[in-house]
């Protein structure tokens, strides 16, 4: 009988399918995260961003509460005063307490009252109870 010889050093039409499958199969599952990761980088550095604006915000009103004093308060109940505004193209919410907190400046030679504020700020469009982005929080020498 004659022994044939086989020739087993290359791939199958079936196997090279099958694995152009598996490739697609992965492929896919990439191309669904790549969409999700631009979202989540863009809210990402809106986020940066409004809490940037925020940090500067508090800044220029605890080294002046002029910029404070210029803007009216909208009708709010409670122990605040609630200052809205736009700057930026964001919505500015400055919540700031008339009573003073319990805590004193420690550095301070005179011991004035610290006062709570609250910032919070909002989409560019966003409505009147939009979703905030960031807020922060300080205190205000009086």
């Amino acid at each position: 009988m004659k022994k044939y010889i086989h020739n087993e050093k290359g791939l199958t039409l079936v196997e090279i399918l099958a694995a152009l499958v598996i490739l697609g199969i992965v492929f896919i599952g990439f191309m669904n995260v790549f969409p999700q990761m631009t979202l989540f980088n863009a809210k990402t550095q809106d986020k940066l961003v409004t809490m940037n604006l925020a940090k500067q915000e508090l800044v220029e009103l605890q080294m002046t509460t002029n910029k404070l004093l210029n803007i009216s308060p909208s009708p709010q109940k409670g122990p605040f005063k609630r200052y809205i505004y736009s700057q930026d193209g964001y919505q500015f919410e400055v919540d700031y307490f008339d009573t003073p907190d319990l805590l004193k400046d420690p550095n301070a030679t005179d011991s004035k009252a610290l006062y709570k504020i609250h910032i919070k700020v909002k989409a560019k469009d966003a409505i009147k109870d939009g979703p905030v982005i960031s807020e922060i929080y300080g205190y205000l020498k009086k």
